[in-house]
């Protein structure tokens, strides 16, 4: 996928990530992309000193605003019915960045470029 086109997915609010090796075979792995945006409405509308722990997470969405999920989640419970909770995970950090060539070597470090990346569906993510 071509740079341009992903930022402007991201931009738009999708979600796009590769399938990974887990090493273990009740385990499915995933990489997910996306970009959050600081929630400019509300913190219009703040004065200043209130709710400080809300604008300083603001700001840091705004200096890191790509965001890397990786997740190791039981193959059981992907594939039934139910919603996964927190312990059919195995692995749910996330990463911050500042922009996509950081995401790109971070990427990187688990065999993967951002020209292969998919579109969720494609990978079946969560």
């Amino acid at each position: 996928m071509k740079r341009e086109d992903l930022e402007r997915y991201l931009e738009r609010g999708d979600s796009l990530g590769f399938k990974i090796e887990t090493g273990a075979d009740e385990y499915l792995g995933w990489i997910l992309l996306s970009k959050a945006k600081p929630n400019d409405r509300y913190l219009s509308l703040l004065s200043p000193g209130e709710e400080p722990e809300f604008v300083s997470e603001q700001e840091s969405i705004r200096q890191n605003p790509y965001r890397v999920l990786i997740q190791e989640l039981k193959r059981e419970v992907h594939e039934s019915d139910r919603y996964e909770s927190a312990e059919d995970y195995r692995l749910n950090e996330l990463h911050c960045f500042t922009n996509l060539d950081e995401v790109e070597a971070f990427v990187k470090s688990y065999g993967q470029t951002l020209d292969n990346i998919k579109w969720r569906i494609e990978i079946d993510a969560p």
